[in-house]
């Protein structure tokens, strides 16, 4: 077993119910969330032999739709390494559910903060940062050569450990289909996130465009390099842009960043409150769980 293989769990059982309270409770009850992501969110655990990272993906209907989406994101994996990016070693574990399909978990060791793409470029220096940056976006346009394989370039999924750089989020497998040109992702799992009645006019017109983007290199750099903004990275926003756009064959401008960062943001915003929305009718009015942990207010 590698450093960095996660460390085995032994109360997998008393994870999910923690994650069950929650989701009666509308808030995290008993876990340390580290990351929130769209449609499912990561938290910090004790392993038998150190922390880890372990991510509960949403609700399957049927065990056939998570094995496929379990053996996708293995695909998934042995894809991007071929191409030379290197995923942080991943678990996978089940656990079943009363009245509903297994619940699926991926996990990995926890990683130091300071390890994190972002914090290494948050302290590191011009040279430093611009070999970072290099690397990753080198990465992309190596994935972006294959017109089946795509990936979400954010520096939140990438963690530098004794020099080698690792990707983290292999949760959404952007794969697809050459002969149909289709996503081989099962969007209705992760559109089962939104309100209902955004479900059917997302999944039917827009779920996708929206995965399209990331087998797209330029509109996946820009979405990174938008990123920086958030993450109060603005610094580095300009060389960002010079290094993708000798990979890129449209040049990327920073007013092209800065409009799709703030559309970005209204979409997000207009997201969040729909949600929190649904949230309140399903807790307190349907009386029903709610199996989405969303952030609290997010300064973007």
């Amino acid at each position: 077993m590698t450093a960095l293989q996660p460390s085995p769990i032994a109360d997998l059982a008393e994870l999910e119910e923690r994650f069950q309270a929650s989701f009666r409770a509308g808030r995290p009850v008993g876990l340390e969330v580290i990351g929130y992501g769209e449609i499912s969110s990561v938290v910090r655990w004790d392993g038998l032999s150190g922390p880890v990272a372990a991510k509960r993906l949403p609700n399957y209907q049927t065990d056939a739709a998570r094995g496929a989406h379990r053996d996708l994101m293995v695909e998934y994996i042995g894809a991007l390494g071929e191409r030379g990016v290197k995923v942080l070693p991943t678990d996978f574990l089940e656990i079943g559910v009363t009245g509903e399909s297994a619940v699926l978990y991926t996990v990995q060791s926890l990683i130091p903060a300071d390890r994190l793409a972002v914090d290494v470029l948050r302290g590191a220096s011009p040279d430093e940062g611009e070999a970072l940056l290099r690397r990753i976006i080198s990465l992309s346009a190596a994935v972006a050569g294959e017109p089946w394989l795509g990936l979400d370039v954010q520096l939140s999924n990438w963690v530098l450990d004794d020099e080698t750089l690792w990707y983290l989020d292999i949760s959404t497998p952007f794969m697809r289909d050459l002969s149909s040109g289709l996503s081989r992702l099962e969007t209705s799992v992760f559109v089962a996130s939104l309100p209902w009645l955004l479900r059917w006019p997302v999944q039917r017109f827009m779920a996708e465009d929206i995965v399209a983007e990331y087998f797209d290199l330029r509109t996946t750099v820009i979405n990174a390099i938008a990123n920086l903004r958030k993450e109060r990275l603005e610094e580095w926003m300009p060389l960002a842009i010079d290094i993708a756009n000798e990979v890129v064959e449209e040049p990327i401008t920073l007013e092209e960043v800065d409009k799709y960062y703030i559309k970005d943001q209204r979409l997000w915003a207009v997201l969040q409150w729909l949600r929190r929305a649904d949230r309140w009718w399903q807790l307190k009015v349907r009386r029903r769980a709610y199996p989405v942990l969303l952030p609290g207010r997010i300064d973007r």
